[in-house]
């Protein structure tokens, strides 16, 4: 049974965003995080792009923008901050163990220099494509960075284009994992557990396994949301 101050959120559809619901979960989160002794930090949602400004980028870029997440910058925010932590010593269970903050971010005006750390990394340790390790980190535009050298991205192969895959640079276990099938479903699904991570090891217990994305409404999920106190 789904807790009922969750379902509304649970039941918005895969391909359709309430940004009104989106805003309203990360807010509710940052307020029981807080009620719990945590960190958290100034939710921030700036005014959404212009297309010249998006233009501007692709130019640099050398090509466009993923739809959704052009989309996103377009018409909900250029800019967007989600971060809060658990206080220290925060007692969990053991299949949640791990998680101890949540993260999501994008900025247009960071968006070409993100990229190029990215490339970075692929230009001096991962070149070779025939690699199995090397190969998930070509053709993908990175969203978000984790801060350890690991990244969101957004693939752009066209037998897998707009999926999230996790980008590891040490063999992280979520190295190559699908976390959604598009921007849109990372935001509809990833959000309503808090957005946790962006580390892989924070979110991987949501994961059936390497392919089926992160899903909200898992054993794992529910457990979560219990020991939060999100019900």
């Amino acid at each position: 049974m789904l807790f009922p101050s969750l379902r509304k959120y649970l039941s918005v559809g895969r391909h359709f965003i309430k940004l009104s619901l989106v805003k309203e979960l990360l807010e509710k989160y940052l307020i029981t995080i807080d009620t719990l002794g945590g960190d958290c930090r100034q939710l921030i949602f700036d005014n959404p792009a212009k297309e010249s400004d998006i233009l501007k980028i692709e130019n640099k870029l050398t090509y466009k923008l993923p739809e959704e997440y052009r989309n996103i910058l377009l018409t909900v925010s250029s800019h967007c901050e989600f971060k809060w932590f658990l206080p220290d010593n925060f007692p969990l269970p053991d299949q949640v163990r791990e998680i101890f903050s949540g993260d999501l971010h994008w900025c247009i005006d960071s968006v070409f220099q993100i990229n190029e750390k990215k490339s970075g990394w692929v230009t001096e340790v991962f070149p070779d494509i025939d690699n199995e390790y090397d190969k998930v980190w070509h053709n993908k535009f990175a969203f978000q960075d984790v801060g350890n050298g690991d990244y969101l991205s957004i693939d752009l192969a066209p037998d897998n284009l707009g999926k999230i895959v996790y980008l590891s640079h040490d063999g992280g276990e979520g190295h190559g994992f699908v976390m959604a099938n598009s921007f849109y479903g990372l935001l509809s699904n990833w959000t309503k557990l808090g957005c946790v991570g962006g580390e892989d090891w924070q979110w991987l217990p949501f994961c059936k396994d390497k392919t089926s994305g992160i899903d909200p409404t898992c054993s794992n999920a529910h457990l979560w949301y219990k020991t939060i106190g999100l019900t």
